[in-house]
């Protein structure tokens, strides 16, 4: 996925008032952070996780809750050896939202972001 087709994505959700223009420059911004920090344009793999962030704003928006993964899969994301740095890309999340987010949807993206670095580094 690159920046480009990212943009159209999340310009049809805007569009179709899935997501709000709040969503929509967060989840622009977190994928030009990642494409920043892996120094890569085209990043594989990343439509999963890239799907997931602007609906998880949009539930935390909403006060919905997202359940978390099972213990298993949160053991497996923890020991990854990029694990530390999806925690620092989910905490830019945060601080480009200007809020906290939901533990459960934290650890989901957690999960998304360590397959990502793990197909792309």
């Amino acid at each position: 996925m690159n920046l480009e087709s990212y943009k159209e994505r999340l310009q049809i959700l805007l569009e179709q008032e899935v997501i709000s223009q709040k969503s929509y420059d967060v989840s622009l911004q977190a994928f030009e952070q990642l494409m920043e920090a892996i120094d890569k344009t085209d990043i594989e793999q990343a439509e999963m996780l890239f799907t997931h962030l602007p609906m998880a704003l949009e539930r935390r928006k909403k006060g919905e809750e997202f359940p978390s993964p099972s213990l298993e899969i949160k053991r497996e994301v923890k020991g990854s050896i990029h694990y530390d740095f999806a925690v620092e890309q989910v905490r830019m999340v945060e601080e480009l939202l200007d809020d906290s987010l939901p533990e459960g949807e934290k650890q989901f993206l957690y999960m998304h972001f360590t397959n990502v670095l793990n197909i792309n580094l």
